[in-house]
């Protein structure tokens, strides 16, 4: 019987818990302050606010093949027959590449799957959260990569942020962008299209996001009476969070619905200290 073990990278951020119930085994990410490496799990959101006050310019970096190697090594030495690995979109980093790199470097790369999500932060949580659920059914690595693998085909991510200077700082916009929008207040809309952040609409406000947001889940190929899985989150903007889960219950009968309010140091540099989103498949 086959016993399947779960890797992650440090941008998918599951609670804490539920890393540890299902052994999950994560690799971390870097952020990079100057001359200094720093891994994303050991620092935290205040430490990137402080740097970019400080006008820091904080980056970051993939994890090296060689960590991945260590994480795949230590799942086998502890009785994992297969690895399933899920990590950040390739198109806006090197993680997957690392992680196919060290698939090569074992001597059974047969039992190492990693999931191309072309997806970010809570879109791949709300992948993760199937994938344990298929682990702890004890379904065939086989079917987990096929379902998983139809999850993200169908996954959408939106997202919006109060501080356009955090996007403009983390190199999603220029300057000049970054100081027109925050002085006519626009609120952009940052969509996940073929694994890239891109902003695809702005509003002067955020509660004229909402019937936008509902819009774009209506509009979805695949909704025609299936259920509507949605992940929201939201970053000191709850009343934001509040009125979308209420608005998403409202126009859709068949919702599953979870919630986050975190997001880790790597995604902070981008995003800043206020916004809100959603991700969402039909099954």
């Amino acid at each position: 019987m086959e016993k399947i073990a779960f890797i992650i990278d440090s941008t998918v951020y599951l609670p804490e818990d539920v890393i540890k119930e299902n052994d999950i085994k994560v690799v971390s990410l870097n952020v990079i302050d100057g001359d200094e490496t720093l891994k994303e799990v050991d620092i935290n959101n205040e430490f990137v606010y402080r740097r970019q006050n400080e006008n820091a310019r904080l980056t970051t970096s993939q994890p090296s093949p060689a960590e991945f190697l260590e994480a795949y090594q230590a799942c086998f030495k502890e009785g994992y027959t297969k690895v399933l690995a899920l990590v950040l979109s390739k198109a806006i980093s090197g993680t997957y590449q690392s992680a196919i790199l060290a698939k090569s470097m074992v001597d059974n790369p047969e039992d190492i799957q990693v999931l191309d999500t072309m997806m970010a932060a809570y879109g791949n949580e709300l992948i993760a959260f199937e994938v344990i659920d298929m682990i702890r059914a004890a379904k065939p690595i086989d079917k987990i990569v096929k379902r998983a693998n139809e999850i993200i085909a169908k996954t959408q991510l939106y997202f919006t942020v109060e501080n356009l200077h955090s996007l403009q700082k983390g190199g999603r916009l220029s300057k000049v962008q970054a100081v027109i929008g925050t002085v006519l207040k626009v609120k952009p809309v940052i969509k996940m299209t073929e694994g890239k952040l891109k902003l695809t609409h702005k509003e002067r406000t955020f509660k004229k996001l909402y019937p936008y947001f509902i819009e774009e889940v209506k509009n979805d190929p695949n909704n025609n009476g299936k259920t509507l899985h949605v992940r929201l989150i939201e970053i000191n903007s709850k009343e934001n969070l509040v009125e979308l889960q209420r608005l998403l219950e409202e126009n859709f009968k068949k919702i599953k619905i979870s919630t986050t309010s975190y997001i880790g140091p790597v995604f902070s540099i981008h995003v800043g200290d206020r916004g809100f989103g959603l991700t969402w498949y039909f099954e």
